[in-house]
Parts: structure tokens; C-alpha cells; sequence
């Protein structure tokens, strides 16, 4: 038989990489700015929350975190040469908040602590991108934020262990995402073009 979870993480991923592909390929054509800060805190939180979900029994639908991970790192090292630099003090913060997730989970031992803070720092690390964004919405492709609505919505129903620490943060991603998909097209219908 069949296991679910596992068929809805694979799905999961598969619109992951479809989201990553897409996005990298708009960075190598010039289309698409990502802002440094946003992908390196994205990069360290995947990876702390990929942890806490390993502990906690998030099964296969800790890949598509796992994913997250791999790919952030990669955008980040491209927006080191294509993206967006300019860093201000909120960024900054945003980071701190990221190493923060760390320290707490090894003060506490407690994971739930470590996603929630983390979840806290990714939600705060897309404001970067919705600042450069609301001014410029040409610069950023949506569909790798589009697809990770579909990729942590999936991933949502693939845990093998529903609570806190496993669920907190995907479900994050999907509200996050949505407002940016949602300001990004509101401002290009605003300025007169959708895509």
C-alpha cells in the first residue's frame, strides 16, 4: 500500500524545484532581483526548521523544508552577484532572529521554541522583498512564491506528525506568501501591467 504522505511530499517537491527552476532561470535572465538578506535568512531557518521537524516526526513532510534549504542556499549565492543589496537595519534583525532560533533550541531544548521564533524571523525575512517589491514589482517572478503556497500546503498534509513544532512553520510560508503573491500583483495591475 500506498503511504499518502509520502505521494504528497513528492508532489510537494516536484512544485518546489518547478518553483526554484523557474526562479533561476528569471535571476540568469535579469528579470528577477532577490534581495540577499531574504535567501540567506530563508537558507538558515530551512534548515534549523528541517531539524525540528526530523525531531519532532514530521516525516515526508519535512522534504519539501529539506528542499527549501538546498535551494534558498542557491538563490542566496546567485543574489550575491544578481540580486538586491541594499540592507537595512530590519534586515539585519531579521537575521539575528534567525541565529536567535538556534541558540534558543540548544537553551531549551525545546524545538516548538526554536520554530516558533524561526517562523517569527521567515515571516519577517520576506519584508526585504515585499519593500523592493511594492516599488518595483517587475523585479520579482512570483512564481516560485506561488508555487511555495502549493509546495508548504502539501507539505502540510504529508507530516506524519501533525502539531506545533511540525505544522507552525509551513503554515507560516502559505500566509506569508500569499500576502507577497497578492501586494506584487496588486501594484502591477496599479502600475498597468499583470505580468
Amino acid at each position: 500500500m500506498v503511504d499518502y504522505h509520502a505521494v504528497l511530499a513528492a508532489i510537494a517537491i516536484a512544485f518546489g524545484a518547478a518553483g526554484y527552476i523557474i526562479y533561476i532561470t528569471s535571476i540568469f535572465r535579469g528579470a528577477t532581483k532577490p534581495h540577499v538578506f531574504t535567501w540567506l535568512i530563508y537558507a538558515l531557518v530551512d534548515v534549523i526548521v528541517f531539524a525540528a521537524q526530523l525531531v519532532e516526526g514530521g516525516g515526508p513532510g519535512a522534504w519539501a523544508t529539506a528542499l527549501g534549504a538546498f535551494g534558498n542556499a542557491a538563490i542566496f549565492l546567485l543574489a550575491l552577484r544578481f540580486g538586491e543589496k541594499r540592507v537595512i537595519t530590519l534586515d539585519r534583525v531579521c537575521l539575528l532572529g534567525a541565529l536567535l532560533g538556534i541558540v534558543l533550541w540548544q537553551i531549551t531544548s525545546n524545538p516548538l521554541a526554536a520554530v516558533v521564533v524561526l517562523t517569527i524571523t521567515n515571516t519577517l525575512a520576506v519584508v526585504p522583498t515585499i519593500r523592493k517589491s511594492y516599488w518595483r514589482p517587475f523585479e520579482e517572478s512570483i512564481s516560485i512564491w506561488g508555487l511555495d503556497i502549493a509546495r508548504f500546503g502539501l507539505a502540510l498534509f504529508a507530516l506524519s506528525t501533525f502539531n506545533s513544532t511540525t505544522a507552525l512553520f509551513p503554515a507560516g510560508v502559505v500566509v506569508t506568501n500569499s500576502v507577497l503573491v497578492g501586494m506584487i500583483l496588486l501594484r502591477r495591475r496599479a502600475l498597468g501591467r499583470l505580468f
